[in-house]
């Protein structure tokens, strides 16, 4: 509903309302502001991302109120960090986004990529500056605008929004582990993992926000069946749509040791089971942009997505895709129903996946033997 309103009414009001609004000034580095606003619609993927933009944020200006906008759910994401003095929800009109709209910000940084209704929002503020990527016609609605690299990974396309508004280079290593997980929620993880008893432990989830991104669950059952039959330890994630999916890869393991916890914890506390798993197996998913922010080695699967844009750029994380010359068909964020048969996640076997997860174990010491030697 919201993506029709956009379409709509969000490219109108980007035409009428710069008509009625006043001029802002320039982005400037000269002196720290006092009150920022940073809006971040989207996904848990884009929540995860653009922590380190929000860490170069609070360091050039510790002592500015900083305030996030953002929705139900990627609000968890951030709610987690010590980043923001209040987290607020657009989707809570009469309070949240009254309090946005009642505050009087010297700058807004609006980080969605695509759509113009959070443009429309930072303009109502009325902040003199409102930075924001010019990716269309919501370009007139802020007072300065970089563009947007589809190719170029989803961190460090937030980190230049941080460059464009504090005139420095922010530092961040994508090696280094950018996302803490509370004592509650490890705490929580290892009395569900304690049944594992210390095994070396793979998370699967095996769920994705679109069904082009996502793999079969029988071919993450066999999987886990591979690797149980190995003697590694299985914990199953995912969300309260993966259910289904979840029992599937369940039922293949009987008698082998797992841990299903599809729908038995949030957000937090998945991000603190997958810090304790050696290797993490999904598609591309928010849950995959969590384990990269925990620093668990990662085995993601690829087809539509770009692979450049949004899988972990790191040296502990591997990819398995297939070549096809209509991967990857993603574009500004909208991936079209495939007229191909799924062919680009079909064309992976668990073999494949296997052995990516059996050379992610070989660099941690943990030996396990190749596919082609198991029966």
């Amino acid at each position: 509903m919201l993506k029709a309103l956009d379409a709509v009414a969000g490219r109108a009001l980007c035409w009428v309302l710069p008509l009625f609004a006043r001029h802002g000034g320039e982005a400037s580095s000269r002196s720290a502001p006092e009150r920022v606003l940073v809006i971040r619609p989207g996904g848990i993927g884009d929540a995860v991302l653009f922590l380190p933009m929000l860490r170069a944020l609070r360091h050039e200006w510790p002592r500015c109120q900083l305030d996030l906008l953002v929705e139900a759910r990627n609000a968890g994401v951030v709610r987690q960090t010590d980043l923001a003095d209040r987290v607020l929800r657009y989707d809570r009109p009469l309070s949240d986004l009254r309090a946005t709209l009642r505050t009087r910000y010297d700058l807004v940084i609006d980080t969605e990529q695509y759509h113009r209704l959070s443009a429309v929002v930072a303009l109502l503020t009325g902040a003199p500056q409102r930075i924001g990527f010019g990716t269309n016609s919501r370009r007139r609605l802020l007072t300065a605008t970089i563009a947007y690299d589809q190719k170029l990974y989803e961190a460090y396309s937030f980190l230049q929004l941080a460059r464009l508004v504090t005139g420095r280079e922010p530092e961040w290593n994508r090696e280094l582990p950018f996302y803490d997980v509370s004592p509650a929620a490890l705490q929580f993880a290892d009395d569900k993992l304690a049944p594992l008893h210390s095994r070396v432990c793979v998370a699967i989830h095996p769920g994705a926000s679109i069904p082009e991104r996502r793999w079969p669950p029988e071919r993450y059952a066999v999987l886990a069946r591979m690797l149980a039959q190995q003697g590694v330890g299985i914990v199953i994630l995912g969300g309260p749509s993966d259910g289904r999916a979840a029992s599937v890869i369940a039922d293949h393991l009987e008698g082998h040791p797992h841990v299903n916890l599809a729908k038995a914890c949030d957000l937090m506390q998945a991000a603190a089971v997958v810090s304790r798993a050696s290797v993490y197996v999904s598609a591309d998913s928010g849950v995959l942009h969590l384990a990269y922010g925990v620093g668990t080695p990662t085995v993601h699967l690829f087809g539509p997505g770009v692979l450049s844009k949004w899988g972990p750029p790191g040296s502990k994380f591997r990819v398995v895709a297939v070549s096809l010359p209509c991967s990857p068909c993603t574009r500004f964020g909208f991936t079209p129903p495939c007229c191909q048969g799924l062919r680009c996640m079909l064309g992976i076997t668990p073999r494949h996946v296997y052995e990516a997860v059996r050379d992610q174990l070989a660099k941690q010491g943990h030996r396990v033997p190749a596919a082609e030697l198991i029966q």
